[in-house]
This record gives C-alpha cells, sequence and structure tokens, in this order.
C-alpha cells in the first residue's frame, strides 16, 4: 500500500516513512520485526510507534526507483539502522519467501533464497575462507646453526634444533605467523602447510597441531621408513595462541631429521580484508 492512501489520524501524528518497497512483516519474514519501527496489518510503517505488530499479514510499501532507494534508515550515532529481534532457528520455517530475511538466537542470519527455500548467510560464526598466498618458507632447520633468517617464525624451541640442523628426536619446535601481515589483517584461524624432512637418520613421524594443544596428539602428518630420505607433504593445521603471541602452530618429530616448512594458503575469518 502507499504512504498515499494513509489517512488515519494516527497517521497524522507521527512520522511515515515515504518511501520504496520493503519485505512483508509477518509470516512471509517472521523474524523482520525492526524496533521501533515495525506496522500493524495493513498500516504503514511508523517511527517510534510501539504498538506496532503485523501478527500474520503483511505490511508492504510501495514505491521507490533507480535513483531513489526503496528504504532509506538514517539513524542517530550509536544506533543500528536496523534492528532484527531473534527467533529461534526451529521457529524460522524450511520455506521462506525469497527476500525474506531472519536472525536466530543461535547467531545465524536466514534469508528466504531461490526458490523459497531457508538458506543461511555466511558469517565468521561458523563460515571461513581459504585464501591462496605466495608460498613463503618460514622454516628450515638446516639453517639454524648459522642464520637467524627463521627466528622470527620461532615461538619457541629453537634450542630442540642441533648442531647438524636437525630437530632432535623426541622434540618440537613452536612456529608462529604473527610476522605474516596476511595472517593478521586475515584473522587467520588456519594454515596450509608443506612440511618436508631431509636428511633423515632413521624411520620416523612428524605431527604438526596447534600450539595451544594440552598433550601431543597421538596422529601424524608424516611418516619416513628408514635414513637419508626426503619426503613432503601438505597438512592443513589449526592455529592458536602460544604465551603472547597468535597464529602459533607446533612441529614435532619422534625421530631426528631437519625439517623444512612452507605456507601455501590460510583460512581466514576475516578475507575480505585479503
Amino acid at each position: 500500500m502507499t504512504t498515499a492512501d494513509e489517512t488515519s489520524a494516527a497517521t497524522t501524528r507521527r512520522r511515515i516513512i515515504k518511501s520504496g518497497v520493503v519485505a512483508g512483516v509477518g509470516v512471509g519474514a517472521a523474524a523482520v520485526v525492526a524496533s521501533p519501527a515495525s506496522a500493524a496489518a495493513g498500516d504503514p510503517v511508523i517511527m517510534g510507534a510501539v504498538t506496532n505488530d503485523a501478527g500474520t499479514a503483511e505490511t508492504v510499501l510501495v514505491g521507490g526507483s533507480s535513483a531513489s532507494p526503496t528504504l532509506a534508515l538514517n539513524p542517530p550515532a550509536g544506533r543500528p539502522a536496523l534492528q532484527i529481534m531473534p527467533v529461534f532457528d526451529q521457529d524460522v520455517p524450511a520455506e521462506l519467501p525469497t527476500g525474506s530475511l531472519a536472525y536466530t538466537h543461535e547467531g545465524d542470519l536466514v534469508i528466504g533464497g531461490k526458490a523459497g527455500t531457508k538458506q543461511y548467510v555466511s558469517t565468521s560464526r561458523w563460515a571461513n575462507r581459504t585464501v591462496a598466498i605466495q608460498p613463503k618458507r618460514i622454516l628450515d632447520t638446516r639453517a639454524l646453526p648459522s642464520s637467524t633468517i627463521y627466528d622470527q617464525y620461532i615461538a619457541a624451541g629453537r634450542s630442540s634444533v642441533d648442531s647438524t640442523g636437525r630437530l632432535r628426536a623426541n622434540s618440537f619446535i613452536h612456529l608462529s605467523l604473527s610476522n605474516l601481515s596476511v595472517a593478521s589483517t586475515g584473522r587467520a584461524v588456519g594454515v596450509y602447510v608443506n612440511l618436508t624432512v631431509a636428511g633423515t637418520v632413521s624411520a620416523g613421524v612428524l605431527s604438526a597441531y596447534p600450539a595451544s594443544t594440552s598433550g601431543r596428539p597421538s596422529t601424524s602428518s608424516l611418516n619416513w621408513w628408514g635414513p637419508n630420505q626426503i619426503l613432503s607433504n601438505l597438512v592443513e593445521v589449526q592455529l592458536s595462541p602460544l604465551d603472547g603471541r597468535n597464529y602459533c602452530f607446533t612441529i614435532w618429530v619422534n625421530a631426528a631429521t631437519s625439517v623444512i616448512v612452507d605456507v601455501s594458503g590460510l583460512i581466514m575469518s576475516n578475507p575480505g580484508t585479503y
């Protein structure tokens, strides 16, 4: 309905939103209950009204053009432009009219997608993005006896590397991506690393895992079966804080070997910054 059609005494005492088409409020979009701007069945949206309740009906504003927005909200500083009151996910029907919008107590944003199907909008609550980056070597233990080039990526455990450039048996080294700007701006939660062992002494196992893990997991990321081998494997590792440094993970070996670590991708919770 158009605002021009509204002639009731109530509308003369309240400011009416005078532009365009908005999603209907009612069963079609059960969670779209804007506060304080909402509308009763058949009434216009009235600013400041606290008794508007559409019930099971819809209120539609008709108008707008390519040069003028359908609905423009200009809230005061410190206030949201639109507040959608949450409902429980189980109360949002599986079939929603396309264009409907809901927000759940579980923290999900739900839309009526194509053909009226219930769809979840990707948010950082449960969705991340994998981003390939220019490969970066952050560790080569063979260089540590004579170079500090990789020290910026070592959070702890440098002393676990012996004079031959091997990570000692049953020891670990903690690595951090905090000096990779793309990891911090994208708030990385995981990393793809190519792990290589070289100059092995005997059969062994390498495990990569979050640095904050309590107790080493009984898993392997790379295995080798004898001396003088060069093997590699691409693995995904969760990142965690460690002693004040962010974006850390741990490398552990049960047999002495040189270890090379190359970063090739990140899992980001804020991918729009990259």
